[in-house]
């Protein structure tokens, strides 16, 4: 199977793992340390509590929009590096009614372990909200 068809699967799970609502499944997708630069800043992420620290607002927010739906979608993935990738995923995430709570591009670096990809370095490009939220 292609690198693309692989970090396909696995930002769908990953986008399918915030449905939970909980920082624990999504956890297993980034590499312990990483970096995520966000519209707060750059964070350095040293540990799992660090981990879930920094996803606990963005959970709580999801929930209270009722959060139902999240798509990934790979728009473009690049590997030069034996176990290493770059990726460019966009996000829509949506309530019960299918309307649209925002979406939003992430740049993203991946590094191979043990045969899964995890997150080493996530960016985010641009986030659109809907005016409902």
């Amino acid at each position: 199977k292609t690198t693309m068809e692989d970090l396909t699967r696995f930002f769908h799970r990953y986008g399918d793992a915030h449905l939970k609502l909980t920082a624990d499944t999504l956890e297993p997708f980034f590499h312990i340390p990483c970096l995520i630069n966000d519209l707060g800043g750059v964070h350095a992420i040293a540990n799992t509590n660090d981990l879930a620290a920094y996803h606990a607002p963005f959970l709580a927010e999801l929930k209270q929009a009722r959060l139902a739906m999240c798509k990934a979608m790979l728009i473009e993935q690049h590997s030069a590096l034996p176990g290493g990738a770059r990726a460019v995923v966009s996000f829509r995430f949506g309530n019960q009614d299918n309307d649209l709570i925002f979406d939003c591009d992430y740049a993203f670096a991946l590094l191979r372990v043990d045969q899964n990809w995890k997150i080493v370095f996530a960016q985010l490009g641009e986030i659109r909200y809907s005016d409902l939220y």
